[in-house]
């Protein structure tokens, strides 16, 4: 009588003649009714089944769920068959296998959960919420929402919501090219930094790494749009304006400027100069806005009085004189108090052109001539208090005119 041979799924796999064995349905000696010999047949199944059909090629007419002990890895790993009669090992999955060194190999793996490790190293992809390793080396994709690593090395492309390096105040290095992918529209963003930035720097000491970019964006999120092209050569005039407030703990420039020197601008803030700074100037005037009683152009010797805080000079010899309208001043006090108009810039002291009336020797002191107008001060008429300045160059017509003189009024 034939034997039938059933398989777990309830299909039959084969059916065993009497006194034969067969050798082809499974990787087994499956031996018939009356065959002899069939002792050494079954010790051979049970030795073999113990091993695990332990060699270097996958047991042949395997069925699936079928254990095979591939000598081929290093170590050796107990792998599955998925498939009946599958005889490429690469597509038998892989189990666990245990070394002295408590390293632990997987085939794909999947972790609906968190998963935690010292070392882990995946050669398929590996899909986690939240994974938390010493050393990570996964060499294809990696989708995990967060990561946490000493060192993470990922040959393919890595998904996560959040890479950290366990707070804000441990340090972290990304190592290689790196391409950062945003959204797309507007104000889209590709790298978002909530606090501090992006610091650059180079050990070596070669000018070889900045930041590079195909597109500037404001704080905002609006683009900002550049004219002309873009060269070494011409950076400076490429980049747009920016007129907004930008914050700094310390910047370092050869030139701040708004542009154009008749455009005015501002510095807010409690400012001081490290030793050895200094600030420097074209000009050579020190001026303070007043208000005056009239228009006055540049170089009207000025007192105090008329029906505003300053009126041009009315008298000869005035011990009143307060200072000469400038337009070059180096520094200007009270600037905000209102225009050239209403509010002259005094220079009260330093280098700056004065009206004069007659003749000037260079060096000769100036004092009051009247109506707005210095002259040259005749032996014994200088006083400590009526003298304006000293001129600094000569004046040879008798009409009037104007001479550079050096200021100092008391």
């Amino acid at each position: 009588m034939a034997y039938t041979i059933v398989k777990s799924d309830g299909t039959v796999l084969t059916t065993i003649a009497d006194g034969t064995i067969n050798a082809t349905s499974t990787s087994l000696g499956l031996p018939g009714r009356n065959f002899a010999g069939y002792g050494q047949s079954i010790d051979t199944n049970f030795v073999h089944l113990i091993e695990n059909f332990a060699n270097t090629a996958p047991p042949a007419n395997p069925l699936a769920g079928q254990l095979w002990f591939d000598l081929t890895e290093s170590p050796a790993i107990l792998k599955v068959c998925p498939t009946d009669g599958e005889s490429n090992s690469a597509n038998w999955s892989s189990l666990t296998s245990t070394t002295s060194g408590g390293n632990t190999t997987f085939g794909s793996i999947n972790v609906t959960g968190n998963a935690s490790s010292n070392n882990f190293t995946a050669t398929n992809e590996v899909t986690a919420n939240a994974f938390t390793a010493g050393y990570l080396t996964i060499s294809a994709n990696a989708s995990i929402a967060n990561l946490t690593a000493t060192t993470a090395t990922v040959t393919g492309a890595l998904t996560a919501t959040e890479i950290t390096t366990g707070s804000a105040v441990t340090n972290g290095t990304l190592t290689g090219i790196w391409t950062v992918t945003g959204n797309t529209g507007t104000n889209a963003s590709a790298l978002l930094l909530d606090t501090g930035g992006i610091a650059i720097s180079n050990s070596a000491g070669a000018n070889l790494y900045g930041i590079r970019t195909d597109k500037y964006m404001y704080a905002n999120g609006d683009p900002i749009s550049f004219a002309g092209t873009y060269s070494n050569a011409n950076v400076q005039a490429y980049l747009p304006t920016y007129n907004g407030n930008i914050l700094t703990v310390q910047t370092q420039a050869t030139e701040f400027t708004t542009g154009a020197n008749t455009t005015a601008g501002n510095i807010t803030g409690n400012w001081s100069l490290t030793a050895g700074s200094r600030l420097t100037a074209t000009y050579a005037d020190l001026a303070e806005r007043f208000s005056a009683d009239d228009v006055y152009t540049p170089g009207t010797v000025v007192e105090l009085g008329g029906s505003a805080e300053v009126t041009a000079v009315k008298y000869e010899l005035s011990e009143d004189v307060f200072g000469v309208v400038s337009d070059n001043m180096a520094f200007l006090m009270n600037n905000g108090a209102g225009t050239n108009e209403t509010h002259p810039a005094v220079a009260m002291t330093g280098r700056v052109r004065v009206k004069t009336l007659g003749t000037v020797r260079k060096g000769q002191r100036l004092v009051s001539a009247g109506e707005g107008h210095a002259r040259a001060a005749d032996t014994g008429e200088a006083t400590a208090f009526n003298v304006i300045g000293r001129a600094l160059e000569d004046k040879t017509t008798t009409d009037f005119g104007t001479v550079e003189a050096i200021v100092t009024i008391k």
